[in-house]
C-alpha cells in the first residue's frame, strides 16, 4: 500500500512538472513565431491576440510550476 501511495505521489508531481513545462514552452513558441504579413488591420489584431495568448500560456505554466513546488513540499 505504501509503494502505491509513493508511486501516486511521484507520478502526480511529475505530471504537474510536465504541464508547467509544456504550457511555458507553448507560450514561448507562439510568442517567438508570431504570424507576419497579411492585411495591416488584421495583422495588428492577430499579433495582439497572439501575444495575449502567449502571456496567458506562460502564466498558466507558472501556476502549474507553483502548484508542483507546493505539492512536492507537502
Amino acid at each position: 500500500m505504501t509503494v502505491l501511495r509513493n508511486l501516486n505521489h511521484i507520478s502526480a508531481g511529475i505530471s504537474l512538472g510536465i504541464l508547467a513545462l509544456g504550457f511555458f514552452l507553448l507560450g514561448l513558441l507562439s510568442l517567438i513565431n508570431r504570424p507576419k504579413g497579411g492585411m495591416a488591420i488584421f495583422s495588428d489584431l492577430e499579433n495582439s491576440f497572439c501575444v495575449a495568448g502567449s502571456v496567458v500560456s506562460i502564466l498558466v505554466g507558472a501556476i502549474f510550476l507553483v502548484a508542483a513546488c507546493i505539492y512536492w513540499r507537502r
